[in-house]
């Protein structure tokens, strides 16, 4: 029981000194907005459960979506060979049919959040139509320990930051600016972050401050971090 207790009191104070560290950098993001304090906000974000679990984790060599604020590998056994893939037709997405596998992420997660905690979240929107729950691929991870520079110098990369639209980078800030900003304000996904249902720690801030940081740090150059 004494044991129990100590490891019930060491991951409480783990989970509560995260949650400061995330306050601090939002904190201090709302109180001198700028493009570093941008960024250090906008890391907190990409590397919280709630973008972390859909990008996923690579396990025995299988990329799996993870669960929970502590990211477990995702019950059932699921991994990329269930996820559901888009394409971009028009001014929305369609899945790509796969008849050989008929369990994908579509089969639990719908169109809005489960009623009750341990229900399977859900998100969608008409700002995308047909842009609906599905995996990232495994160039797009974002582990829990990924460093500001590591993010930042995948996100400018052109090969590891989409799968479904040309985003830009470095050598095209201008895509990079309007692919970002529109995946930041409308994808349903990021905006379900802050709305992640009952029982799930929300992403840190508001999804407006994340937007308006995505849009302060491009627009002064989507500058890196030093690495050191």
């Amino acid at each position: 029981m004494t044991i129990r207790i100590f490891v019930s009191a060491v991951l409480t104070a783990s989970v509560f000194l995260s949650s400061q560290i995330q306050a601090d950098a939002y904190s201090e993001y709302r109180e001198n907005p700028s493009a570093d304090t941008a960024f250090a906000y906008i890391h907190q974000v990409a590397s919280h459960p709630r973008c972390g679990n859909c990008h996923g984790a690579v396990e025995n060599g299988l990329h799996r979506p993870t669960v929970g604020d502590r990211r477990k590998i995702h019950p059932m056994n699921i991994s990329f060979i269930h996820n559901l893939v888009l394409r971009a037709e028009g001014d929305g997405f369609v899945q790509i049919p796969d008849t050989a596998q008929p369990v994908n992420c579509r089969s639990c997660h719908h169109n809005s959040n489960g009623a009750s905690p341990g229900m399977p979240p859900g998100a969608a929107n008409d700002l995308m139509p047909g842009f609906v729950w599905h995996m990232p691929p495994v160039s797009m991870l974002l582990p829990a320990d990924i460093s500001p520079a590591m993010l930042c110098e995948k996100w400018l990369d052109p090969a590891s930051n989409s799968f479904l639209a040309v985003r830009g980078g470095r050598d095209d800030m201008k895509t990079f600016e309007k692919e970002f900003v529109h995946h930041a304000s409308d994808d349903p996904l990021v905006r379900w972050s802050w709305n992640p249902g009952p029982g799930r720690t929300p992403a840190p801030g508001t999804h407006a401050d994340f937007v308006a940081a995505m849009k302060l740090w491009i627009r002064n150059g989507a500058a890196c971090p030093d690495p050191s």
